[in-house]
């Protein structure tokens, strides 16, 4: 059996929709590759929820997707700069800072997406490297941030906004070049059979994460497979943007 075969085996299981999610990171400027990203999503009716990040967009990002109907701008921190102290993992909100300055950052960036995008802009924060340190969490909602995602199943009793995360990543970080057909297929046959034997919270969508300025030949001829395999079954959904939970 191939892995595609697996996949379509595992959607066969599933009685109720299997839902996705697609979130891709770093966005800043229009681009081929975000074209060809948005390409893509377009030629099967998805909806692309696109991490902005606010200190370094530029109004001609506003432009480009306010052509897009299914694009959807999230705050991906805000200037992505990592300030962790030496010998911890990269973040930008949390380590050594001063919490008055991570919280006037995001309200600041929170204000320029608002600016730029307007109804496009959701209030979803997703924290640079998918981190964020715990005692930010109860702050959040403080500052009009409903949903937060981060990578991996939202846990049980969350701490502050609802997670609405992803689980499927296509890029090995270290190699810096596509994961593998294999690989990715495995992370999401593991997620759905998770979310239909009930080991996760099954209401959490599978969410895909891409980063359109990072894909080499082989990301984009995955995606362009995953998505025409995805199209073609009567158990998928991909959520849109407007009707991700919030609640």
């Amino acid at each position: 059996m191939t892995p595609w075969q697996a996949l379509q085996q595992e959607l066969d299981l599933w009685h109720t929709p299997a839902t996705f999610w697609w979130r891709d990171d770093d966005a800043i400027e229009p681009s081929a590759a975000l074209d060809r990203l948005l390409a893509i999503t377009g030629q099967h009716d998805i909806d692309l929820s696109l991490a902005v990040i606010p200190a370094l967009c530029t109004e001609a990002l506003a432009r480009r997707l306010g052509t897009e109907p299914r694009a959807w701008v999230l705050q991906h921190g805000y200037d992505h700069r990592a300030y962790a102290a030496p010998g911890e993992r990269k973040r930008e909100l949390g380590g050594p800072r001063p919490r008055d300055e991570i919280l006037q950052q995001l309200r600041t960036g929170r204000q320029r997406l608002a600016q730029l995008f307007g109804p496009q802009a959701l209030d979803i924060l997703v924290p640079p490297w998918n981190r964020i340190d715990a005692d930010l969490l109860p702050l959040l909602p403080g500052l009009g941030y409903r949903r937060l995602s981060v990578l991996g199943p939202r846990p049980a009793e969350p701490v502050g906004p609802l997670q609405i995360n992803v689980h499927i990543d296509i890029i090995d970080w270290q190699a810096r070049r596509f994961a593998g057909t294999d690989l990715v297929l495995k992370r999401i046959i593991a997620n759905l059979e998770a979310r239909r034997l009930g080991r996760v919270d099954a209401s959490e969508p599978c969410g895909l994460m891409t980063h359109h300025l990072d894909h080499d030949p082989a990301c984009w001829a995955f995606l362009e497979q995953l998505t025409h395999t995805l199209a073609a079954s009567p158990q998928v959904r991909w959520i849109e943007g407007s009707a991700l939970p919030t609640a």
